[in-house]
């Protein structure tokens, strides 16, 4: 047999077993296809959860908990909101990024962990874009403050003192590369001051470092200092944002630093990348009747979170742009030497 016929009868070999392959695959290829839509379109049949990377009681757990309520009442499956403090916020995070994109495992998270961490914190093994995002839930004005007894008035008394003692004074601004942190950063720099930062594992461990003396100042939410400002153990110094419901507290522009106020802290809801378009689309149209009930906006006022809405266009808008903005200051610290 010459090479000629043995090549024309190994392609008609592989023909042969191309239409076996095709005609076997094909129908089975098309129900699990189906399976997945239908699997999709069914959603939900099963309890949600819901990571927190911090510890209970702080204002993105707080948030979690207020949503979660009015959330699996629109539903009809349990919300539970897992709290997974390990690794400073970046363990949850990472393994939600890890998680089957079925819409059963969502992270509500800042835009601190998500986006400003990972710039400044390479080894932390995510980034922005291996999430889905779901929606904005709130928008969290990050305040400086301060003990009580504390001798400083206000914003220049302060950095008085903190340009005759370089380095002395230490802020809890929450875990590194977090919102708090480049707060502190950027009242530093603003100031020409130097102060030392301690990070901690979130909202609660920052209240209680300040309370208990071992810090002198502290960056956070109102709402996670709420309970110690109303017993006058804390009072703060500064917001990034006005508080209607707090007028007699300044804006750290109205105090003269008006870089800091450029700073804006959110919260999000997030899933892992490839989530099927009709689940994020259920779950964003239900994030948005529980944020607009009103039952829930009372929770939210009395507990001093600021629900604020965006869809997932939005929201992802809102990421990419923030992602650019903290590069920018990133290479900035470095090139200038200032970055700690």
């Amino acid at each position: 047999m010459d090479h000629q016929s043995i090549i024309v009868k190994i392609l008609r070999y592989l023909s042969l077993i191309s239409l076996i392959f095709f005609f076997v695959c094909l129908p089975v290829t098309e129900s699990l296809q189906n399976q997945n839509v239908s699997w999709a379109e069914e959603f939900p049949i099963k309890e949600i959860t819901l990571v927190v990377p911090y510890a209970p009681g702080g204002a993105i757990d707080i948030s979690a908990r207020i949503l979660a309520s009015k959330v699996q009442r629109i539903l009809g499956v349990p919300i539970v909101v897992s709290n997974n403090t390990a690794g400073a916020g970046v363990v949850g995070t990472f393994n939600v990024k890890q998680a089957k994109p079925h819409g059963y495992t969502l992270l509500i998270n800042s835009i601190g962990q998500i986006v400003i961490k990972p710039i400044f914190v390479p080894e932390v093994n995510y980034r922005y874009t291996d999430f889905t995002s779901v929606c904005r839930v709130t928008v969290n004005p990050q305040l400086l403050w301060v003990r009580k007894e504390a001798p400083w008035g206000n914003l220049k008394e302060l950095a008085d003192h903190a340009k005759k003692n370089p380095g002395k004074l230490r802020a809890a601004g929450g875990p590194a590369g977090s919102t708090g942190i480049l707060l502190i950063n950027l009242f530093e720099a603003e100031a020409g001051i130097d102060i030392a930062d301690i990070p901690t594992t979130g909202g609660t461990s920052m209240a209680t470092s300040l309370i208990g003396g071992h810090v002198e100042l502290s960056t956070s939410v109102i709402s996670t200092m709420m309970p110690f400002f109303r017993a006058e153990k804390v009072r703060p110094l500064a917001s990034t944002h006005k508080l209607p419901e707090f007028p007699m507290i300044k804006t750290f522009k109205e105090e003269g630093y008006p870089e800091v106020n450029r700073l804006e802290d959110w919260v999000g809801i997030f899933a892992p990348k490839g989530l099927p378009h009709s689940i994020l689309t259920k779950l964003t149209n239900t994030f948005e009747k529980a944020i607009l009930d009103p039952s829930v906006q009372e929770d939210a006022r009395k507990t001093a979170v600021y629900l604020d809405y965006r869809n997932p266009q939005e929201t992802s808008k809102l990421l990419e742009n923030l992602h650019e903005v903290i590069l920018k200051v990133s290479k900035g610290s470095k090139e200038s030497g200032t970055a700690k």
